[in-house]
């Protein structure tokens, strides 16, 4: 009699566990930022591709990057087609000229560096508003016969439609702004 009670409750759940459990159904934990990141990247590529095509060369650095962790951390790693997996990493990207994908406003230029600091600190003052949580960015530009400027940028932004209507804000205010990329050294 437990028999006959037992063996088709058995059935009936070893049955359900295989309905809903399985490779295909099992989905790994991921990091927050990566999933964000993914996300804003396939809405980005929907909506603004040329973006997309522009951040290509820091994406390929990021890539290899996440590839070429250090030995202690690195997992095995399964080839995605039949090529073999090469075991040396190449060489770093050259990323010198590469284009960011967030973006900027360009607020002001100078020759030296201290000279940025405090102006800077004085565009804060003016405008605490406008500059609230942005950080500034120090971006050397070469003017050909003018010679080398610093270029002083608030960002990052999420988008130059987002960097236009920030300048709109400060030359409603009297000051000039441009929008730019968010590059450059971060300014101490």
């Amino acid at each position: 009699m437990l028999v006959r009670l037992f063996l088709p409750a058995a059935c009936g759940f070893a049955l359900s566990a295989c309905a809903t459990t399985g490779p295909e159904r099992h989905i790994a934990p991921v990091h927050p930022e990566a999933a964000a990141l993914a996300e804003l990247l396939v809405a980005t590529g929907r909506t603004e591709p040329a973006r997309i095509d522009a951040a290509r060369a820091e994406m390929a650095a990021l890539n290899e990057a996440l590839l070429r962790r250090p030995e202690a951390e690195a997992a095995p790693v399964e080839p995605q087609n039949s090529q073999a997996v090469n075991a040396e990493p190449g060489p770093m990207p050259d990323l010198d000229g590469a284009r960011s994908v967030m973006s900027a406003v360009h607020l002001a230029s100078y020759r030296i560096a201290d000279r940025a600091g405090s102006g800077w600190r004085e565009l804060q003052a003016e405008h605490p508003a406008l500059l609230s949580g942005l950080e500034a960015r120090l971006a050397p530009v070469e003017l050909g016969e003018r010679g080398v400027f610093l270029r002083l940028k608030a960002g990052p932004l999420d988008s130059p439609d987002a960097a236009r209507a920030l300048c709109a804000r400060f030359e409603a205010a009297g000051a000039w702004c441009a929008p730019s990329d968010f590059n450059g050294e971060r300014l101490r």
